[in-house]
């Protein structure tokens, strides 16, 4: 009975995924976002740009796409002094200094007191946004609109970790499409993101945001989480703006990527199941509460059936087993006979068959995404999936290590 069980789960996992892989596939590829149509007026906003130990170069070529935006901006140096004060000095920003090392929470709930505009723009120490960033975002900006996130893409190098960056990268804005024809996305990544300040300062400059704790111990992790989550709890919509392509830094090194991997995983833990019990996902629908338990649960199936897979390959009969791989019934045998084991296997074999498929056409849709070098960004993303699932899994079992940074 136990392999009856096991096909069955199978089975059902089977099922969710091809309605997950073609349904997001299928939202992806239709999505057409909206022009915008709002006044667009850059006096209206602000940058606030956190900075820590960041590499000089790629901080003053971030400081100046910013100012070619035509905007004022703030720049927190956390612990972090010259010359990154010369260099925003240089450029017309206003320095504010940190002595002590306290975090980005620390940095941006300190930069955001000196924010007075309607809006203002969290850009990461090593993120460029491109010409015309804050003019796409303004105009995407409906009364409705809470937070609006830069689509990112990441710099490519000789280093295979920066296609398999790139790929992940690929891979969320398919699913980000997907959610966007529904409502909010799961995540503003705090890359390149613009908020309501008059919605997000209240909640910056509180002990929620800057005093996180989990588990009782303070954790800078998933601050964007946070805020994407506060947003669509506060009946606004969390959107990206696909017109924007703000460039991100890939870790250097396969050791970063990974601690960069456990880092994140750990925090989406920690907000998924924030998500589920505060109201975040009733309140983002049914559809993004379809893909948030789909993207969490499958690692979590996957272990299990592994561990079962592991147990029956050192007690089954493989005389039994062959039987049942080389068994092909009738489809109305098959549907009269459900508590077969058998014929239970066999639907579980064509059901898999039909997952690849879909599977096939959910990479499909990532590659329609991928604007140069498809085939070797595509093949270093195989990479990249096994990362993830490795430290997806491995972060569920060490949520509770929510403290360290890990690639500073």
């Amino acid at each position: 009975m136990i392999l009856f069980y096991v096909n069955m789960a199978f089975i059902g996992l089977a099922v969710i995924s091809i309605i997950y892989y073609l349904v997001n596939s299928y939202h992806s590829i239709n999505y057409r976002q909206p022009t915008g149509t709002n006044p667009v007026d850059p006096d209206r906003v602000t940058a606030l740009i956190p900075v820590y130990n960041e590499d000089p170069e790629i901080f003053a070529r971030v400081i100046a796409a910013v100012k070619k935006q035509g905007i004022k901006f703030v720049v927190v140096g956390d612990s972090s002094f010259d010359p990154y004060r010369k260099i925003t000095d240089e450029n017309g920003g206003t320095f504010i200094y940190l002595p002590k090392h306290g975090g980005k929470r620390k940095a941006v709930s300190e930069g955001i007191r000196e924010i007075t505009t309607d809006f203002v723009l969290l850009v990461d120490s090593d993120t460029i946004i491109p010409a015309k960033t804050v003019s796409s975002m303004l105009s995407k900006f409906d009364p409705d609109v809470g937070g609006i996130g830069a689509n990112l893409s990441v710099r490519r190098d000789d280093n295979w970790i920066s296609y398999s960056a790139e790929f992940v990268e690929r891979s969320r804005e398919v699913l980000f499409r997907s959610l966007s024809s529904h409502g909010s996305v799961m995540l503003l990544d705090g890359a390149c993101v613009m908020y309501r300040t008059s919605l997000v300062k209240p909640f910056i400059l509180s002990s929620e945001y800057t005093d996180h704790r989990v588990f009782g111990k303070k954790s800078q992790l998933g601050d964007d989480r946070q805020l994407t989550g506060f947003i669509i709890r506060s009946n606004y919509k969390a959107i990206k703006d696909f017109d924007v392509a703000a460039e991100v830094t890939a870790p250097k090194t396969v050791g970063k990527l990974v601690r960069q991997n456990i880092r994140w995983a750990r925090s989406n833990w920690v907000n998924f199941f924030r998500e589920l019990f505060n109201g975040t996902a009733k309140k983002a629908g049914k559809f993004y509460t379809f893909d948030l338990l789909y993207t969490y649960m499958l690692p979590i199936i996957f272990l299990g059936i592994g561990f079962v897979q592991v147990y029956l390959f050192f007690h089954i009969d493989y005389h039994f087993l062959v039987r049942h791989l080389t068994y092909v019934p009738s489809f109305t045998a098959l549907m009269s006979r459900m508590t077969d084991v058998k014929a239970v296997f066999f639907l579980r074999l064509l059901l898999t068959l039909v997952n690849y498929v879909s599977t096939a056409i959910f990479t499909l849709a990532i590659a329609f995404r991928i604007n140069k070098e498809r085939l070797k960004t595509l093949a270093y993303g195989s990479i990249a999936m096994a990362v993830m699932l490795t430290t997806t899994i491995y972060g569920l079992l060490t949520i509770w290590k929510q403290n360290g940074w890990m690639t500073r």
